[in-house]
């Protein structure tokens, strides 16, 4: 028996954190076995001792370090896809070619150069989701929530967050890293969201 990998992707305080776990919960609530993850994972830094010292910037080293803790969590996320369980995993591939695809995309001659490499170089880490979903939610959105909780996030300023959303959306126009992909609006309510979500993986 084989269960469903459903990936929840966006920019940070997008929600999709707290749609993934009200996810979780209400397929647990219909008696559905489910197993709720997320990336990074503990594993990410375990024996390197490094992130507090890295810069966003330092892409290479930090997409290595993604890759390596991506690698060692797909060996849990197979076991649980063999018990027959939903996995819902908060941020995967995606958010890698998004966040770190930044600063890798300006060595490339053309978007189509880039696209092809990064999506060859990931697919190495990669296990190819059952569903994607994308909270459609811009770093305008970002600045404004933010504003309005009053806290800061490292490296997310809003020129750089307008690189990492457009990433998300042009690789998601090409149907990469996902056997299926919903985008949602994140304007509306997180009811709402829930509910759009909930019946995308119904369908599975």
């Amino acid at each position: 028996m084989t269960g469903k990998f459903i990936v929840l992707e966006g920019i940070d305080k997008s929600g999709k954190t707290t749609l993934s776990r009200s996810i979780k919960e209400k397929l647990a609530e219909n008696k559905k076995d489910v197993f709720y993850t997320h990336e990074p994972t503990e594993f990410f830094d375990s024996g390197l001792n490094i992130i507090d010292h890295l810069k966003r910037n330092e892409y290479l080293i930090l997409t290595a370090m993604f890759m390596r803790d991506r690698i060692n969590h797909n060996r849990k996320i197979e076991e649980h896809l063999k018990m027959g369980k939903y996995v819902i995993c908060d941020r995967y591939t995606l958010s890698t070619l998004a966040y770190q695809g930044v600063y890798f995309k300006d060595h490339f001659e053309n978007e189509d150069e880039f696209f092809s490499w990064i999506g060859n170089f990931l697919n190495f880490s990669h296990m190819e989701p059952d569903l994607t979903i994308f909270i459609d939610f811009n770093e305008k959105m970002f600045m404004e929530r933010r504003s309005e909780e009053s806290d800061l996030i490292m490296f997310e300023k809003e020129e750089y967050l307008r690189d990492v959303y457009s990433l998300y959306n042009k690789a998601i126009e090409r149907k990469m890293f996902s056997k299926s992909f919903k985008k949602i609006d994140g304007k509306l309510n997180r009811e709402k969201i829930l509910e759009i979500a909930l019946e995308c993986i119904e369908k599975l």
